[in-house]
C-alpha cells in the first residue's frame, strides 16, 4: 500500500532529479560558471526547482504522521531525498563556493562507510539539531543559489551551513561508536 507521506516525497525526489539534469545541464552548457544573464537564468531555474522540493520536505513528515503512516521505510526515502537534494545543490554552488561539497558529501560517504563499519548503520534517536541542520543547510543552499545576494555573502553562509551540518554528523559518528563501546 502507498502512503500519501510516500508519494510526496517521491514527488520531491522527480523534482531533485529534474533539478540534478538542470544543474548538469548549466555545467555542460557553461552556464554555471557564466556570469550576466546566463547564469542568472540558470540560477533562477533552479531556485524554481528547490524551493519546492525543499518546502515539501515539511509536508511529507506531517502528513505521515498525520494519517498515522510513520515507517522506517519512508524516513529513509526522505533522508535518500533530502540527501540527493543536498548534494544536487551543493554541487549548483560549487562555482560560487566550492566547500559546499563537503556538506553534499556528507551523507554519501556516511552510507558508503556504513557498507565497512556495522556501527554506523545502527538507530539514532530523534535529535532536534540534526533536522536544523539539515534544514538549516538546504535552505542556505536553496536561497544562496538566487542571484541575488553578493557572492561574499553566500560564500560565508554556506560556510557556516557546512560547519553546522558537519557537526551534526560529527556528533551523531561519536554517539555511534560510543555505543560499541558501551556495548
Amino acid at each position: 500500500m502507498t502512503r500519501p507521506a510516500d508519494l510526496i516525497t517521491a514527488g520531491r525526489g522527480v523534482l531533485v532529479l529534474v533539478l540534478a539534469v538542470v544543474v548538469l545541464r548549466g555545467f555542460v552548457d557553461g552556464d554555471a560558471w557564466a556570469g550576466g544573464d546566463g547564469r542568472d537564468a540558470w540560477a533562477w531555474t533552479l531556485v524554481a526547482l528547490a524551493v519546492p522540493a525543499w518546502a515539501l520536505d515539511a509536508l511529507d513528515g506531517y502528513v505521515a504522521r498525520r494519517t498515522g503512516s510513520v515507517t522506517d521505510r519512508g524516513a529513509r526515502l526522505d533522508s535518500g531525498v533530502d540527501g540527493l537534494l543536498v548534494l544536487v545543490l551543493s554541487v549548483a554552488v560549487v562555482p560560487l563556493a566550492p566547500w559546499a561539497l563537503v556538506g553534499g558529501l556528507l551523507l554519501p560517504v556516511f552510507l558508503a562507510v556504513q557498507v565497512v563499519r556495522p556501527a554506523w548503520r545502527g538507530p539514532l534517536p530523534p535529535r532536534p539539531w540534526r533536522r536544523i541542520a539539515g534544514g538549516t543547510t538546504t535552505g542556505t543552499l536553496v536561497i544562496g543559489m538566487a542571484p541575488v545576494w553578493p557572492e561574499v555573502l553566500v560564500q560565508v553562509a554556506v560556510a557556516l551551513a557546512v560547519v553546522l551540518v558537519t557537526w551534526s554528523f560529527t556528533v551523531d559518528v561519536r554517539w555511534l561508536e560510543r555505543q560499541v563501546v558501551g556495548a
